[in-house]
């Protein structure tokens, strides 16, 4: 094959793609050494080699000419080898990510020159493969799409979302519109599409302030486990996880919360067991005013997820908190709480 004169961003763009589809990468980060795995590709570290070798870290990095990272290929498998003694663990996973990127490239394959070793490749045809490479990293752990749906700023803010180092972050950020022009319309829409969910709970991602439960709606007024309205946009942090049911696209439960009754395949919104309602949705509910006055407030209507004790929109309670088939969210937490220290006890 003739060897490229310039970096092939386009055909990066496709591998990336690729890789997402075979992988099935739905979410972020991505992790290089389930990649590895999964293609039954070898792995070595540094420190292994230099064991073996009766040699030190600095022998390896002069034998394999690079500080982070080195593929072999016997003609059959590959092995990646990488520098395990770099602290960084972000550089690391940029650096498996890069390895992978010259396998998926087919830079072992396609040329004569290709041991990757710069005693065999001239500087401008390394730098080519090299730049190949990288930009398959970059998106890869941080796809162009994905960064702009999220319209991230910072180097912090990418970093965050994706695992990835400040360095990797910042130059992800750097090269984001070259990269934007290298997709041709239908990657960007299946990149939009592929992501959707991942991409959404970034935009939508909430957490109460009260209870730390985290979850993801685009117009939450309340929390749907305390019904407090203290919400703030953000990933979770410290968030608890409380517990709740399997609801199918209806907000109507897989099994039954009460009998746990399986054979639900029939209309209707209660079970024909024990005739709890399956649906967990806002309920009346009775409001005591602050003027003395008590009164019904009505249902909204709307379907809530399966852990939901009120609703979103308007914070009534739900029909499975008011079923009892959730329990109160303060009783819960202490019941989380006390297992967690009865766990550090124990181990």
């Amino acid at each position: 094959m003739i060897f490229p004169r310039t970096a092939r961003y386009d055909r990066v763009m496709i591998k990336v793609n690729n890789l997402f589809l075979q992988e099935n990468i739905t979410s972020f980060p991505v992790d290089p050494f389930q990649i590895i795995k999964n293609n039954k590709w070898g792995l070595l570290t540094y420190s292994e080699i230099a064991d073996e070798q009766g040699a030190w870290i600095e022998d390896i990095i002069a034998a394999f000419q690079s500080e982070d990272g080195y593929t072999i290929f016997d003609g059959t498998n590959y092995t990646i080898a990488y520098n395990d003694t770099i602290q960084n663990q972000g550089r690391i996973k940029f650096t498996l990510m890069h390895e992978i990127g010259h396998i998926y490239m087919n830079h072992l394959v396609d040329f004569d020159e290709t041991v990757l070793t710069r005693s065999e490749l001239t500087d401008k045809k390394y730098k080519v493969l090299e730049n190949e490479a990288n930009a398959f990293a970059r998106n890869t752990l941080a796809p162009v799409m994905v960064v702009k749906a999220l319209d991230l700023k910072t180097s912090i803010d990418v970093a965050d979302h994706f695992g990835l180092s400040q360095a990797a972050a910042t130059v992800r950020l750097k090269s984001l519109i070259m990269d934007y022009r290298q997709l041709l319309s239908p990657f960007i829409r299946f990149q939009r599409e592929h992501f959707r969910q991942f991409i959404e709970a970034g935009l939508y991602a909430k957490q109460c302030l009260i209870c730390s439960h985290h979850f993801v709606e685009s117009d939450a007024d309340f929390c749907p486990v305390c019904g407090y309205g203290a919400l703030v946009n953000r990933k979770g942090v410290d968030q608890m996880i409380y517990k709740g049911y399997l609801l199918d696209d209806s907000s109507r439960a897989i099994i039954c919360p009460c009998c746990e009754n399986e054979h639900l395949n029939y209309e209707g919104e209660n079970c024909k067991i024990c005739g709890v309602t399956l649906v967990n949705k806002c309920a009346p509910t009775y409001v005591t005013g602050n003027t003395g006055l008590n009164y019904w407030e009505e249902s909204c209507e709307t379907k809530l997820d399966g852990d939901a004790r009120y609703c979103v929109k308007c914070g009534n309670e739900s029909t499975f908190f008011q079923q009892g088939l959730l329990k109160d969210w303060k009783t819960e937490k202490k019941e989380i709480e006390q297992e967690k220290e009865m766990e550090e006890l124990l181990f």
